[in-house]
Order: structure tokens, then C-alpha cells, then sequence
């Protein structure tokens, strides 16, 4: 009997290994998101700004404040913000729809070598920008929490009557 259970007890246990992660709400400035915290990373919660850390390897996400403007103009003044100046160039630029919102993925290099890439996904919401960025490290080992994370960031209505709800 105990032979025959076997095999099933290491099928729910590789199911429950691969299960994926629920998002979690959080508070970052005046927006409430919810998004996966990738799986060995620590996060730290600023207010303003959350970031995940691993070993060298940052990211952020950061309410960027109120920006008038179309979205790429308002790209434009983040990314200066977050220190892309002529030094980096955008190498990849991708327009797309995070929880019904407006956004805007960029990747960026070295102007010279084309090397030290970082990401960024800048999504407007009722005129505030959030920013998630690669903030430092190798972007090679940042790029699937960075992938995982923007694939499950959702907007949180905290106005209607019947509480939080993910758009």
C-alpha cells in the first residue's frame, strides 16, 4: 500500500514546489498595486519607493509623482530623473497596456560599449506615474524578477465600496 502512494505524494509534492506566487498589495506613495515579490529577494518598503534586493542586484518601484503630458514626453523627464542621461541610449522601446493603463517598457545601454543594460517600465495612472526599474546590478540575473514582477503588476482600486480590488 505504501509503495503505491508513493508516486503520488511526489506528484502533490512537485505540484506544490511549482506553484506560482500570489501578488501582494502594497502601498507605493499615493498607488496601491499588487505584484509578485520574486521568490530569494529581500524587500524593502520607503514610502515612495519599494525595492527588492539580492546580493549586488536592485530593483525599484517608485511612484514617479504627477507628470503632464503625453506618455512619451513623460517618459523623457523620468528616465532623466533616474540619472539616463547622454551617456545611455535607449536600445529597445515597447508600447503596451499594464492593467488597462498606459505604458511605456524601455531598455537602455552604455552609448559606447552597449553593455550595462537596465530596464524600465513606466505605466501612467490617473496622471501619477509608477516606475519599475532595474536600479543596479547584472541585468542578466535582475531580468526574470524584473519579467515576473511587471507581468503581474495590478492596479488596486482603494475608491470603491467594496474595498481593494485589482484592475
Amino acid at each position: 500500500m505504501r509503495r503505491a502512494a508513493f508516486p503520488y505524494l511526489c506528484l502533490l509534492l512537485l505540484f506544490a514546489a511549482c506553484e506560482k506566487p500570489e501578488p501582494v498589495s502594497i502601498q507605493v506613495g499615493t498607488q496601491r498595486v499588487a505584484v509578485i515579490h520574486p521568490p530569494d529577494w529581500e524587500h524593502f518598503d520607503y514610502g515612495e519607493q519599494h525595492q527588492w534586493r539580492r546580493d549586488f542586484e536592485r530593483i525599484s518601484l517608485q511612484d514617479m509623482g504627477r507628470m503632464g503630458g503625453n506618455i512619451d514626453g513623460v517618459v523623457e523627464r523620468a528616465l532623466e530623473m533616474l540619472g539616463e542621461d547622454e551617456r545611455r541610449e535607449i536600445a529597445f522601446r515597447d508600447t503596451l497596456q499594464v492593467s488597462g493603463r498606459d505604458a511605456r517598457m524601455i531598455e537602455t545601454w552604455d552609448v559606447v560599449s552597449h553593455q550595462y543594460r537596465k530596464r524600465f517600465l513606466f505605466v501612467i495612472n490617473e496622471r501619477e506615474l509608477l516606475g519599475l526599474y532595474t536600479q543596479q546590478g547584472q541585468f542578466e540575473l535582475m531580468e526574470p524578477a524584473f519579467t515576473e514582477m511587471a507581468g503581474s503588476m495590478a492596479f488596486i482600486d482603494t475608491t470603491g465600496g467594496g474595498g481593494d480590488k485589482a484592475q
